[in-house]
């Protein structure tokens, strides 16, 4: 397994997606813009491990998309990339998680219907990342695997009313209470007090707690994957 990424001063370009392979391995290459700068992903992932998860019957319980713990040498591996990369930048723990948003925006939208057949698909995160995107439910999987490997208390949350997932990170209240940025913080609270701020992982340009005002749930089921 091989994993490089590096920032760099770029003019404001599209996305880029690339997949090349063999009968061993897929190789991957992502770039993307955040904060001016274009930043590139690259992966080799082995043949067999994607097809050992495209090959796993699908279950309607997301935890089992996150939480499966065959791929977590590989999430910690991403993830300790974007934490290294952060701290250099001294970005922060809420600039690292809108960096990580950045990355799965990158990924385009696309429908289950489309590119499985069926109308419920979810993906594991390799499969997302051999892919080149997937659905809301995909990339909440993606990001909720990547974010959890960084120690962030993380959360799916399912809009029910508008047939739509996201990701809550945990946050604590004096955030909540100090929250000064130039959008509010759109956040769930559970039973038990735990404050989740609404992470967005589809379109573009969506930072930690800014919630599309497209969107008319006003409650969401929290799914537990920390």
């Amino acid at each position: 397994m091989c994993l490089l990424a590096q920032g760099c001063l770029w003019a404001e370009e599209p996305p880029l997606f690339e997949v090349t392979g063999n009968d061993d391995n897929f190789n991957v290459h992502y770039e993307w813009n955040y904060r001016g700068s274009r930043w590139e992903y690259d992966a080799q992932i082995p043949r067999s491990t994607y097809e050992y998860f495209s090959d796993k019957e699908r279950t309607g319980s997301y935890e089992e998309y996150v939480l499966n713990p065959l791929d977590d040498e590989w999430m910690s591996h991403v993830a300790d990339l974007f934490t290294g990369w952060s701290a250099e930048q001294g970005w922060g723990e809420w600039g690292t998680v809108s960096f990580v948003l950045s990355f799965v925006h990158s990924m385009p939208y696309t429908s289950d219907k489309v590119t499985t057949g069926y109308d419920e698909y979810p993906r594991y995160p390799v499969e997302t990342i051999v892919d080149g995107g997937g659905d809301c439910e995909d990339t909440c999987i993606l990001f909720a695997s990547i974010i959890r490997e960084m120690d962030y208390g993380v959360v799916l949350l399912k809009l029910q009313e508008d047939a739509h997932m996201a990701v809550g990170v945990l946050v604590a209240q004096d955030v909540v209470d100090n929250w000064q940025r130039h959008y509010p913080l759109t956040y769930y609270t559970t039973e038990e007090g735990e404050i989740y701020a609404y992470c967005e992982t589809t379109g573009d340009g969506w930072e930690l707690g800014q919630k599309p005002d497209d969107l008319i749930s006003q409650t969401a089921q929290i799914i537990d994957v920390s």
